[in-house]
């Protein structure tokens, strides 16, 4: 704090203007965040430690890996970068204040700065030296309403070019620029690869410039109120005829000009910026609309309370502070408990642009919300002019005392008719979302699940028919934004149980169900939406039961919209549409909550080795495999689309059908999408592929082609025929996520996970990830919808890292070893950042409870590297094994286990420990390169010596460290320079030595060496001068610190 504290007080000291310093505060405040957004990414954490004047991302740079257990337990590390950071900043800090002790002198003027060079002339003041006559001109008084209305723009012309000509406005916007500046290289960015600078992104990246416009809006409100009081010129102008309108107006309007130029600014910058990118679709139109019709109200609701704040509180600093203290607070009183947005200033819905649904039904609710607040600050403003002081005050009492002497005229009129519009609406808006539909705080909906599980997770183990057969009608109105659908399930008693009653899950649209056989509704749970059906005669083992259903969504309201359906780009799945059997779960998962309600602690899904829990997969407890037909109609301008193959298409009544019916079985999982799309197709073998996207999203097409016949010939190679002959990629708009999901030959892809992607496929570019993800979706057509794993601990490992794995392997292929470590560095870095962030419990791989960065980043770096130890041709070869013995097959389902012990069964004895560090543990290394020293050999050729330590360590579920649970488990190492000595888990382990020429492509020696000690000393004789020597160099193994891998080689 000695170089911020040094520069507040030079600057201060300098310019004789406290509000200088307290301005610098807010700009090194915002400064702070510029770093911190520069150190998210890995290459550029230390500069960013080493720049940082508060220290936090310096003792980030150590901190950042540490678990839960580690947080908890271990010491501030004093030591290298942090050190180095608090000695940099302590130094110019006392440099700093050195200088001004050196340079500051009682007798000092004020410092400025100015652009304009003045001439120093020297006048002479003479009253007397003569008398000359002097004609005055005639004025003509006028005080009409033209005359004022140009005084008030002329007014805040003069207060709005000494805002933007002052230097802390200057200083501010600089940084809130830069911050922008930022938000454009960053945002988007996916696998190290940028999307397309649409404008909708270039709107997005000037999301952050938000804080510098309303620190401006609430500064210069305050400036500009007591800007006469500060000059000293108050007295002069309070005496003056002109209204106090006309005076608080001015000012009012020149903040209003001020927001437009800084909205314009994000304008600017933004065409700037997709000028340097050889972009030129600009889109100005959304650009104006968005800034100066969507955003400017925002800012201008926000200066309406600003100057009422101000107008009360004597000093603008001090309102300054009380206006951020509001910003921030204000949203933050949804952890007290106030949550509907009507009793929370100036906030309430959002609004956000894609390119295929534009702003969607979005807008009408963002209005209404905007003119409720926008009333409410007209009733400030009104207040404002009332509490307005001209003269001398007294203090608070006497401006209330002017209020009251003020409130007559037109003033309580408007101050009426605002506050009753305010109340008004406010009222309509509660009545609607209160009374015309459910709305439950976070308590009431916490109290529900509590009662939910209290009452029915009895039901839970009760046996259920399975549905076999799905046959459904879906009416898509896209227009109207409703749906309205009916369908029949056929079910079969799979159980050795009667079956006597019919638990039903639906949604809380409009419903009936109809069983094939009588039945008695014996419980309606309008709050849960579950149903209980005795049948009159029950249903024994291998007898089935049809149950024919409709369904359509609660009519939409002007504020509430209670269907899936959008304009353009809908997705939806069976799972929000269509009833479901049995307990469905969806309990507190909390364990603190649960003792709060009584409840037990809430236990993990069941271990893969109960083999009473494998009979349901962890995608639906209702089915197994299903045959699956369906018709799906639409606007007449859409084209709807759900899994299967299209039987026949037509129109009807102005509308769109089409019929598609699935040739195999299925999962009963699967979704319908609608939207006015283009086609691109093309084949590969008997495959046809189709890729349905929105009409300017062609850019990335053939690289999404590319990856969907790269993961087939992948997949099909190595481990099972496809079983289908078509695959498909649907577009949907990004307000409905980011992501990509594989439903039966049929995946729904995002419009920013991408068909927007900005791809550069030099060495230093990022991953394509358009390609990435279609291979890893593509992947999920054998790992989810040919092998699917019970619904116990592990099951994801079975789908989500085997299909990571896939899309690894087959941009390997594609990009080539020096783009592939970049990938599992990034894979890596996401892991150990997320696990720091584990609330309940980090099971091992093989027993994940879903957690993304286990199944994800995790397990796909495993099983690289188990590729990597045994061969990918043998890891092929297991799997393809595992698919043909567990594909389509029926419960018990297969688990974690099974595919462990096929793969122990193909591991040599002398790699036995992969198994137990990898998939069983959660076993971490460091591997560091401490010395790498070349010569060149008489010979011609070149020695390499090289120093380095490998050790591991194993986490428990909290991350505690531990190092192993057997006596030969834990070695250790201590040189007599070391403190303390260094421990690992007992070391039998291979691991890659690299050794590297000019490029990471030029690779000189790799090789896997048996490691049997943390420290070791390695020579290798090689043809070529070496440059670079690494140890697990392609970071394939579980290393908290990945960048000391490698090191440049020195020349003795």
């Amino acid at each position: 704090m000695l170089f911020t504290g040094a520069i507040v007080f030079g600057i201060v000291t300098f310019t004789r203007n406290i509000s200088a310093g307290f301005i610098f505060v807010i700009v090194i405040l915002i400064l702070q965040g510029f770093l911190v957004s520069f150190g998210q990414e890995q290459e550029n954490r230390l500069v960013a430690a080493l720049l940082d004047p508060f220290g936090d991302m310096a003792l980030d740079y150590y901190t950042r890996y540490w678990t839960v257990a580690e947080q908890n337990e271990l010491y501030i590390p004093i030591k290298g970068v942090f050190i180095y950071n608090r000695l940099i900043w302590l130094t110019i800090g006392l440099a700093v204040f050195i200088s001004i002790y050196k340079l500051f002198a009682f007798s000092q003027n004020a410092f400025t700065f100015s652009f304009r060079k003045k001439d120093s002339v020297r006048f002479t003041k003479s009253n007397f030296g003569g008398i000359t006559k002097i004609d005055l001109p005639k004025i003509n008084l006028s005080f009409s309403a033209k005359t004022k209305f140009n005084l008030l723009w002329r007014l805040s012309n003069i207060d709005f070019f000494y805002i933007i000509k002052s230097w802390p406005f200057i200083s501010i916007v600089i940084v809130g620029l830069l911050l922008n500046l930022v938000g454009l290289f960053e945002l988007g960015n996916i696998f190290g690869t940028a999307t397309l600078p649409r404008t909708w992104r270039m709107l997005e990246a000037g999301a952050p410039f938000t804080l510098a416009i309303n620190i401006c809006t609430f500064l210069y409100a305050g400036l500009l109120i007591h800007r006469s009081r500060i000059s000293n010129v108050n007295q002069l102008i309070d005496t003056t005829p002109t209204p106090n309108w006309i005076l608080l107006g001015s000012k009012f309007l020149a903040i209003v000009k001020m927001q437009i130029v800084l909205l314009s600014l994000i304008m600017i910058t933004g065409i700037i910026f997709q000028i340097y990118k050889g972009y030129y679709d600009f889109q100005i139109g959304l650009y104006v609309y968005e800034l100066i019709v969507l955003n400017l109200i925002y800012y201008v609701i926000w200066a309406l309370l600003s100057f009422f704040v101000q107008t009360l509180i004597p000093n603008p600093y001090l309102g300054l502070f009380v206006m951020i203290v509001l910003l921030i607070g204000i949203p933050l009183t949804s952890i007290a408990g106030i949550e509907q947005s009507i009793f929370k200033y100036n906030q309430g819905p959002g609004f956000s642009y894609s390119d295929m649904n534009g702003y969607g039904s979005g807008l009408e609710n963002y209005f209404v919300y905007k003119i409720y607040w926008l009333c409410l600050g007209i009733v400030f403003y009104i207040l404002t002019i009332l509490f307005y002081n001209r003269g001398i005050s007294d203090g608070l009492k006497e401006k209330f005392k002017i209020a009251r002497s003020r409130f007559n005229g037109k003033n309580p009129f408007f101050l009426s008719l605002f506050t009753l519009l305010f109340i008004s609406i406010g009222g309509y808006i509660y009545y609607v979302n209160n009374i015309l539909n459910v709305r439950k705080s976070a308590k009431e909906r916490e109290i529900e699940t509590v009662e939910w599980e209290k009452k029915y997770k009895k039901f839970e183990s009760y046996s259920q028919p399975r549905i076999v057969s799905v046959n459904v009608n879906v009416d898509l109105f896209p227009k109207s934004r409703n749906v309205s659908a009916s369908g029949q399930y056929v079910m079969v008693n799979k159980t050795k149980d009667v079956i006597d009653s019919i638990f039903l899950n639906h949604n809380r649209g409009i419903s009936t169900f109809e069983f094939s056989k009588e039945n008695s509704l014996v419980l309606e749970d309008t709050i849960y939406h579950f149903d209980i059906y005795k049948l009159k005669e029950p249903l024994i083992p291998g007898d089935s039961l049809n149950l024919n259903f409709t369904v359509k969504n609660q009519p939409n309201t002007f504020l509430r919209n209670n269907s899936p359906v959008i304009y353009n780009g809908t997705f939806v799945n069976n799972f929000t549409l269509f009833p479901s059997l049995g307990y469905s779960g969806g309990e507190l998962r909390d364990d603190k909550t649960r003792e709060k309600y009584g409840l037990p602690p809430n236990k993990l899904k069941p271990h893969p080795s109960d083999s009473t829990a494998l009979g349901n997969t962890y995608i639906s407890n209702d089915s197994d495999w299903i045959d699956f037909e369906a018709v799906v109609s639409t606007s007449k301008d859409q084209i709807a689309i759900a899994p299967g193959y299209l039987q026949k298409e037509w129109i009807e009544d102005d509308r769109r059908y089409f019929h598609y019916k699935m040739d195999s079985k299925i999962l009963n999982f699967y979704a319908f999408n609608s939207a006015d799309y283009q086609v691109a197709r093309d084949k590969w073998n008997d495959v046809n592929l189709e890729i349905y996207h929105h009409k300017g999203h062609e850019y990335n097409l053939d690289r999404m082609m590319k990856g969907m016949k790269a993961a087939l010939k992948y997949c099909s190679e190595n481990f099972s025929p496809y079983q289908h002959k078509q695959a498909r990629i649907i577009e949907f708009p990004r307000t409905s996520g980011t992501f990509a999901q594989s439903f039966p030959n049929t995946i729904p892809f995002s419009e920013t996970f991408g068909f927007i992607a900005d791809v550069d496929d030099s060495d230093e570019g990022g991953n394509d990830f358009a390609f990435v993800v279609t291979a890893h979706e593509i992947a999920h057509q054998w790992w989810a919808h040919q092998v699917i794993g019970a619904d116990v601990l592990g099951a994801t490992m079975l789908s989500e890292s085997l299909s990571e794995y896939v899309a690894l392997k087959v941009i390997e292929q594609v990009n080539g070893k020096n783009k592939m470590r970049k990938f599992l560095k990034r894979s890596l870095d996401t892991y150990l950042t997320q696990r720091t962030f584990e609330t309940k419990r980090e099971n091992a791989l093989m027993f994940n409870d879903g957690q993304g960065y286990i199944h994800y980043q995790k397990g796909s770096l495993i099983f690289y590297a188990l590729s990597d130890y045994i061969g990918e041709k043998v890891l092929n070869e297991t799997l393809s094994k595992y698919v043909d013995k567990v594909a389509f097959q029926s419960p018990p389902y297969t688990t974690s286990i099974e595919l462990v012990d096929d793969l122990r069964e193909v591991i040599p004895d002398s790699l036995g420990y992969v198994i137990k560090d990898m998939f069983e543990t959660i076993t971490l290394y460091e591997n560091r390169v401490l010395k790498a020293e070349s010569k060149e050999l008489e010979s011609g050729k070149y020695q390499v010596d090289l120093e380095f330590r490998v050790s591991k360590y194993r986490n428990d579920e909290k991350g505690k460290m531990f190092y192993g649970d057997e006596e030969r488990d834990s070695i250790f190492y201590k040189s007599d320079e070391m403190r303390k000595p260094e421990y690992s888990v007992y070391l039998e382990d291979y691991i890659d030595v690299g050794v590297f020429g000019d490029d990471d492509n030029n690779e000189l020696y790799l090789k896997k060496h048996k490691i049997t000690s943390i420290n070791n000393k390695l020579s290798i004789i090689l043809d070529e001068k070496p440059v670079e020597v690494g140890i697990d160099p392609y970071n394939k193994l579980i290393d908290t610190n990945s960048d000391d891998n490698r090191k440049k080689v020195e020349s003795l």
